[in-house]
């Protein structure tokens, strides 16, 4: 298979001379397949630069044409199913190589602006007086032309003639036996015959990548990072689940992750499979990759399982326990309230080794976002189980913020989000003093910190702001999850895992003694619309819950929570 770092030059390179994306993608679909299809069109594209006399535009033309009929009639005269629709796939590849450079390429619209340019004043009359000499064969049919004694001595107009007439070529060539009898194939290879022709090659484009990515069992991080080039998100992220695709997007980018392989989607293993990881790494962390996971409008956060410090001999046992978490109880209630589908799981395994910090970060734009970071390894952070570390960063800047290498963590978050091109969610950390980079996904709900936000209220209790919003109502203590639930009350907790969702869904507000803006409480209650105030502390919720007659108020904007005095009366 192609390698990464040439399947992202390959890709540059087509972006920089084919102007229809649809053929730029059918392009690279081809390059995975075969990586000496992708050197060929490299070899036919460096020969198309601007100064190409019309008489080797024409030359090369041919030859794209001559490779287009090459596998088509081998395709033909294939005995077996399989060689006829890879032969089959691969002449439409050259068809629409060609097609592209005709009419969708930066060489075929640079011909028409060479042509205004030098003949500014009267360009379409002299291209209006080509085209009806040069009529295409379906215009002759409609139109008696007569032989015009045009000689066209000017290069450039005859490269438009040559563009023009391979037009006519492609057109007609299409419309004969080939176009029918790809048609047929693809349709047999589907077995969709409600499928549209443009649909039908997608599917069928789709179908040979991933139904040839499954026989490989397990995929490495530079293969995923590949499909994450490819113009198909919704359809990778299907296979390899949003956690997996997120690390593929970090990949291949040139961020430093740890060694990451996926079991995709639908896919069973074996002990013998194993094998194929690298047995280098002492233990690992076995993490959920489900196609719904970490997307742009839902996080998941906490709702599937996954296990750190797994040694060599458990992974295929934990792999299992984090396939079966698609049906958990607390995973149930989100998919209700969320109205989202049933998810599928892929499977994560990283390398793991503890690190010296582990964070999180959320971005609110390109200058601004959140910091946090414990001490050893996040699931402390992420949980909730410990109050963390918080920068604020605010025009790209943050006083007293931890450092890297002599760079601060927060600038390198600031700058990672221009590579992946929008506000991340990501988690971090620095392993053998380097920053290394562990999840990455889409912001569902910004960190809105308001003006007020203070570590020091004169007049209540102070927390760290995690979810907008302003409430006041009766405050209900629990000490587990599994206690009745009670609605529209303010919940005060320690701190919450994801089996305290349904107690969440039913809160008005919640408050918890530990926690950040990036645990798994202030990240559940932005995306269910309920003010938050996380690490209040021990003390303050011990007085909060204190009387359960009292109302409190919970300021989610400035972190602040007051007690108001007793239950007011109900009408």
């Amino acid at each position: 298979m192609i390698s990464l770092k040439d399947f992202k030059e390959y890709k540059n390179i087509l972006e920089n001379t084919i102007t229809n994306k649809a053929f730029r993608s059918r392009l690279m679909f081809e390059a995975i397949e075969d990586e000496l299809f992708s050197k060929d069109v490299r070899n036919l594209l460096d020969k198309l630069d601007e100064n190409i006399t019309s008489q080797e535009l024409d030359s090369v033309l041919e030859e794209i044409r001559e490779k287009t009929d090459y596998y088509y009639k081998l395709s033909i005269n294939s005995d077996l199913f399989e060689d006829k629709i890879k032969n089959g796939l691969r002449s439409l590849a050259y068809f629409y190589f060609l097609e592209s450079i005709d009419e969708h390429s930066i060489l075929s619209d640079n011909v028409i602006e060479q042509i205004k340019l030098k003949y500014p004043n009267n360009y379409l009359e002299i291209i209006a007086k080509i085209d009806k000499v040069y009529l295409s064969v379906d215009t002759k049919k409609q139109i008696a032309s007569k032989k015009s004694d045009l000689i066209i001595k000017d290069d450039l107009l005859n490269k438009y003639i040559i563009l023009k007439q391979w037009q006519d070529k492609q057109h007609h060539y299409f419309d004969n036996e080939y176009g029918k009898y790809l048609e047929e194939l693809q349709y047999q290879y589907c077995e969709d015959r409600s499928l549209d022709s443009f649909n039908l090659e997608q599917v069928s484009l789709r179908k040979r990548l991933f139904d040839g990515l499954s026989k490989k069992k397990i995929l490495d991080i530079d293969v995923c990072s590949i499909l994450s080039e490819l113009y198909i998100k919704k359809f990778v992220v299907k296979y390899i689940g949003g956690k997996m695709y997120g690390l593929s997007v970090l990949n291949s980018q040139g961020i430093k992750i740890p060694y990451s392989v996926v079991v995709p989607t639908g896919v069973e293993i074996s002990a013998l499979d194993l094998k194929k990881i690298n047995p280098e790494y002492g233990h690992y962390s076995i993490r959920s990759s489900a196609d719904i996971e970490d997307g742009e409008k839902n996080s998941f956060a906490g709702m599937f399982d996954s296990y750190l410090n797994v040694s060599g001999k458990e992974i295929l046992e934990n792999i299992n326990k984090v396939k079966a978490s698609v049906n958990n109880v607390r995973l149930k209630e989100y998919i209700q309230v969320n109205g989202l589908d049933q998810p599928h799981m892929a499977v994560v395994i990283q390398s793991f080794k503890e690190p010296q910090y582990a964070g999180v970060w959320i971005g609110n734009s390109d200058v601004s976002g959140v910091l946090e970071w414990v001490s050893g390894n996040g699931e402390k952070l992420v949980s909730g189980s410990s109050t963390p570390h918080t920068e604020i960063w605010k025009e790209q800047q943050c006083l007293d913020s931890l450092e890297c290498n002599g760079k601060k963590i927060g600038e390198s978050m600031l700058e990672y989000q221009q590579l992946v091109g929008s506000n991340a969610d990501f988690e971090w950390m620095v392993l053998d003093g380097e920053l290394v980079m562990l999840q990455f996904r889409p912001v569902t709900k910004k960190v809105i910190i308001d003006d007020s936000y203070t570590t020091n209220h004169s007049d209540g209790y102070s927390g760290i702001p995690a979810a907008p919003g302003f409430v006041e109502g009766e405050p209900r203590y629990l000490e587990s999850p599994n206690e009745q639930i009670v609605a529209n009350k303010i919940l005060l907790a320690m701190m919450t895992d994801p089996d305290w969702l349904p107690h969440l869904m039913n809160s008005k507000g919640a408050i918890t003694a530990y926690g950040g803006f990036l645990c798994h409480t202030a990240i559940v209650c932005r995306e269910l619309g309920i003010p938050c105030v996380t690490g209040i502390g021990e003390n303050a919720l011990e007085e909060l819950s204190r009387e359960d007659s009292e109302y409190i108020e919970v300021n989610g904007n400035s972190g602040n929570v007051k007690i108001l005095g007793k239950r007011k009366s109900r009408i």
